[in-house]
C-alpha cells in the first residue's frame, strides 16, 4: 500500500479522518476490544460551546465515513474500537470524553486521536486539554518503533518489497494492516528527531531540518521471532519516498509507527478489489483467508502494469483489469450476491466513494460487512507519495 501523506504541519479534518479515525474505529463487530476488569482509563473535558450540538454535527459527519457509534443517546455516543471505547457526553457547553482501554498503548493511541480530532476542528484547544486517570506519557509514542533495513528486492517492475528488522513487534500483528513509515529528510543522518507525546495526547512531528516524510503502508508479511517486517511499494518515479526505497541500503533506518486500519474482513462470501496501491493489502488478506465461503477479487492496473502471480483461497475467481474499468468490474462481482457478502475495496479517491455508494446504497450492506478506503488522491502531486 502507498497510500496518501500525513503532513503535521498542515493538519486538515480529512487528514484526521482519514489517518486517524479511519485507521483506529473497527467495522467488524468480531474483532472489537474487550475491555476487562483492570482496564486503564482516561478523561477528558473541554469547553465547546454548544457541545449538544457539536456532538450531533459531528456524529452524522463521521457516518458518512461509515463510522458509526455502538450506542447512541441524546448527548451521548460511545464508538468501540481495537484500542478500547470513547464515550462522549455533552452537558451545556462542555464535552466529556472517557477511554476505556487494556493496555497503555491502546490508552495512548485513542488519547492522541481524540486529541487531534478536536485540535483539527479548534486549534485554541490545544493548550486546554488536560487528561485525569491516566495521563499521556510523555518521550516517544508507545506504537513507535525504530527499524533498519535489511533488503530490499524487485517483485516485478511496478513493485518493490523491502525487509526491515526491529524490536518488539508481536504487537504489530494485531489492530490493523497499517502502519506509518517515517523517513528523515536526510537519510544517513546519524541523529534523527522521532515524534514525541505532546501533554495534550496529540503525536508531534519534528518540523523544519527535522521534518520526516510520513507515509502509510500496508504490512505485507510480519514475523515477531525473527524480528523482521515486509513492506510492498508500488515503485513510480517522483515520489519521496518510493524513490527512497529504490536506492536504500542496508542498515538505514526508519521509524515505524502503528499499526491501525484496514482490518481483515468479516467472514462469508467476500469481494474485494483496488488498484495498485492496494494489492499489498489485499495479497495479505487473501492469504489469510480461512473456510470455503469463496468470493471474487478484481485489481485495477495502468497501462505499463503486467500481473503478478496470486495465490487464491478455496472457492475465490480472481480478474485483472484496466484501472478505468475497476469500479464496474467489482460491481458486476457483487450483483448476484446482494447483501449476502462483504465488500472490500481500497485505491483513489472518486473510486473508492463510487463503490462505497455501492456498497452502502445498491447492495444494503450492513456497516460491518463493508470497507471503502482512499489510498491516494488524483489532485496529488508526486510530492504527496
Amino acid at each position: 500500500m502507498d497510500r496518501v501523506t500525513f503532513r503535521a504541519k498542515r493538519l486538515d479534518i480529512a487528514a484526521i479522518l482519514r489517518l486517524i479515525l479511519q485507521t483506529t474505529l473497527i467495522f467488524n463487530s468480531g474483532t472489537r476490544c474487550r475491555i476487562r476488569r483492570g482496564a486503564m482509563q482516561s478523561e477528558l473535558s473541554v469547553s465547546l460551546g454548544n457541545a449538544g450540538h457539536w456532538l450531533e454535527e459531528h456524529v452524522r459527519h463521521l457516518a458518512t465515513h461509515d463510522l458509526h457509534p455502538v450506542a447512541r443517546h441524546s448527548g451521548r455516543a460511545v464508538f468501540e474500537t481495537s484500542y478500547g471505547k470513547i464515550r462522549l457526553a455533552a452537558d451545556a457547553d462542555r464535552l466529556s470524553v472517557r477511554i476505556d482501554s487494556p493496555d497503555e498503548d491502546g490508552l495512548t493511541v485513542l488519547q492522541g486521536s481524540v486529541s487531534e480530532y478536536l485540535i483539527a476542528h479548534d486549534p485554541g484547544l490545544a493548550k486546554g486539554i488536560a487528561w485525569s486517570g491516566t495521563a499521556p506519557a510523555p518521550g516517544r509514542p508507545k506504537n513507535l518503533r525504530e527499524m533498519k533495513v535489511v533488503r530490499t528486492r524487485e517483485i516485478c517492475d511496478w513493485l518493490l518489497r523491502m525487509t526491515l528488522s526491529g524490536e518488539d513487534l508481536a504487537p504489530f500483528t494485531e489492530r490493523g494492516l497499517h502502519v506509518r513509515l517515517m523517513l528523515p529528510r536526510d537519510p544517513s543522518s546519524t541523529e534523527i528527531v522521532w515524534p514525541t507525546i505532546e501533554p495534550s495526547g496529540a503525536v508531534r512531528f519534528p518540523t523544519g531540518e527535522d521534518e520526516l516524510t510520513v507515509r502509510v503502508y500496508t504490512i505485507r508479511g510480519i514475523c515477531p521471532e525473527r524480528g523482521t517486517v515486509e513492506i510492498d511499494i508500488v515503485r513510480h518515479a517522483g515520489g519521496l519516498f518510493s524513490d527512497w526505497a529504490e536506492t536504500a541500503q542496508p542498515g538505514d533506518r526508519i521509524g515505524m509507527i502503528g499499526p491501525g486500519g484496514g482490518y481483515f474482513p468479516a467472514d462469508g462470501w467476500l469481494a474485494i478489489g483496488g488498484d495498485d496501491t492496494a494489492v499489498p493489502a489485499i495479497m495479505r488478506i487473501l492469504e489469510a483467508r480461512s473456510g470455503t465461503e469463496g468470493g471474487h477479487a478484481v485489481i485495477g492496473l495502468r497501462e505499463h502494469q503486467e500481473p503478478v502471480a496470486v495465490s487464491l483461497p478455496e472457492n475465490f475467481t480472481f480478474d485483472w483489469v484496466p484501472l478505468d474499468e475497476l469500479p464496474a468490474a467489482l460491481k458486476a462481482a457483487t450483483a448476484a450476491r446482494g447483501a449476502d457478502q462483504t465488500g472490500w475495496f481500497a485505491g483513489e479517491a472518486e473510486q473508492a466513494k463510487e463503490i462505497r455508494d455501492h456498497f452502502k446504497t445498491v447492495l444494503g450492506l450492513a456497516p460491518e460487512r463493508r470497507y471503502s478506503a482512499v489510498y491516494w488522491r488524483r489532485d496529488e502531486t508526486a510530492e504527496s507519495h
